[in-house]
């Protein structure tokens, strides 16, 4: 998966005042609409950074300043048909090697 263009975290909702004197179906459905619509940009943003769990060796994923792998980070590559661990610069496998 490649993703060029930079990555923003999610900016948090701006929600709608609460009316003074009850609240309205029209307060429900902006306070509702707000809401999904925060919650599809993180999902957004999420998939974009997903990490994939498992593929070819030319598949693994690269640590890189918008997809940052994280130490401990599981791979199972299939080429080699093992899995491995991201140690903070290569991919390891269990037995401590490096592939």
């Amino acid at each position: 998966m490649a993703y060029n263009a930079p990555l923003r975290a999610p900016k948090a909702p701006n929600l709608p005042n609460a009316p003074m004197a009850g609240y309205s179906p029209t307060y429900f459905d902006q306070y509702s609409n707000v809401l999904r619509l925060y919650f599809n940009q993180i999902d957004n943003f999420t998939q974009a950074t997903a990490i994939p769990l498992s593929g070819t060796t030319t598949q693994r994923p690269l640590d890189s300043v918008q997809v940052p792998l994280a130490i401990g980070q599981f791979y199972y590559d299939t080429t080699i048909d093992r899995p491995i661990w991201w140690n903070g610069s290569v991919w390891k496998k269990a037995d401590g090697t490096t592939v």
